[in-house]
């Protein structure tokens, strides 16, 4: 397989490129028009994605290898190859970008882009100080000077998108007693960590000297871990409910556990339920409301305490109270009638007869089962 050095002069996405036909339409996304950068620098040509399954396709003036294969017309004809490119050359080991200057067109490359890419015996190190670099390496892809590598320990495996997303399969990193990372506390070394991070956070704005990911920092986390410690910093770690037992502090507890780590989170089913189990405790705690909004809501537990888990006055239970009301209500109307027949020697006594009838009106009056709410129930 002869493999041939080729510079990306275009890339069609979708059907507004200029070159959508040329590749086959649909069955051509992913195509790149390219110009062979050794030997016959006229040659030019449409190259293919080689992977099925993995997209990452250049940017403008990224360098890729290509090769030529059988073509999808193979069965017709076997001898018909067309060329495919696999992703692009590290040149500049950035993860963001590796275009480089217009090698056949501007021979005098600006002196901003000379300081740029700085040329050494030892190779190219290209360090992008300002905002730009001036390469246009798309239509809407933006150069930002700022977008740092990942730091890479011992037995890591990394992906890294072009802006500061990642999913890092790495462990716990230990040298002469120090953990180098900060997910590499309370943990011994090879433990294994998962993390993924979308976004790299404010941590400078020198974009060529690696980072490693900070769950604080970084504007989405997911970590999976196995033993590590993660210094998380956590809005709201009050747990003055609980009687005995509380939970440790998400930033000193070591062992299995999944963190998520953004700015909002949203859970949601579309088809079936939403399940929270516990072998211990579910803790909710926040520094403003918990809101409960539902159709109906269902308790069952042993004990509720409100307002405090040393809360120690009981509550009523209604449809029983009432019950309990009513007999009273019913005593006291049978010795208020008592009283209006009440006599002596002169005949009925007026004083407890007035005051029988009063009070017997405003019994009456009295409505009970007002007390109880049509929306709330208790056991």
């Amino acid at each position: 397989m002869d493999f041939k050095v080729a510079i990306v002069k275009d890339i069609v996405l979708d059907d507004t490129s200029k070159y959508f036909t040329n590749v086959g339409e649909y069955n051509g996304i992913g195509s790149i028009y390219f110009q062979i950068v050794k030997g016959n620098y006229k040659s030019r040509g449409f190259a293919k994605p080689y992977f099925p399954n993995i997209s990452n396709y250049p940017l403008l003036e990224e360098l890729v290898y290509i090769f030529s294969l059988p073509s999808p017309d193979i069965q017709e004809n076997n001898f018909k190859e067309v060329f495919y490119y696999i992703t692009p050359l590290n040149i500049w080991n950035s993860n963001h970008h590796n275009g480089i200057p217009n090698i056949f067109e501007n021979k005098d490359i600006p002196e901003s882009q000379q300081r740029d890419y700085k040329q050494t015996e030892a190779g190219s190190v290209r360090r992008v100080e300002d905002r730009s670099s001036d390469i246009k390496l798309g239509n809407t892809f933006e150069e930002r000077s700022n977008i740092k590598p990942l730091r890479k320990f011992e037995g890591d495996f990394v992906l890294e998108g072009r802006l500061g997303n990642s999913i890092r399969f790495g462990s716990t990193i230990i040298l002469n007693n120090k953990p180098l990372t900060t997910w590499s506390t309370g943990s011994s070394a090879g433990d294994p960590i998962l993390l993924i991070r979308n976004g790299q956070g404010d941590k400078g704005s020198v974009g060529y000297i690696p980072t490693i990911e900070d769950i604080n920092l970084d504007p989405s986390s997911i970590y999976l871990t196995s033993t590590q410690k993660i210094p998380i910093t956590v809005a709201s770690s009050n747990y003055f409910s609980y009687k005995e037992n509380p939970p440790a502090d998400p930033d000193t507890y070591n062992g299995k556990q999944v963190i998520i780590n953004s700015g909002r989170l949203i859970f949601n089913t579309t088809e079936d339920h939403l399940l929270l189990t516990s072998t211990k405790s579910i803790s909710l705690s926040s520094l403003s409301n918990i809101n409960i909004d539902a159709s109906e809501v269902i308790m069952q537990t042993n004990k509720i305490y409100l307002g405090s888990k040393n809360a120690n006055e009981q509550l009523v239970l209604g449809n029983t109270a009432v019950a309990q009301l009513e007999e009273i209500v019913d005593i006291l109307k049978t010795l208020l009638n008592a009283c209006k027949l009440a006599a002596n020697s002169g005949g009925p006594v007026a004083s407890l007869k007035g005051v029988a009838d009063a009070l017997t009106t405003r019994l009456n009056s009295i409505n009970l089962k007002a007390m109880l709410s049509n929306s709330n129930y208790t056991a």
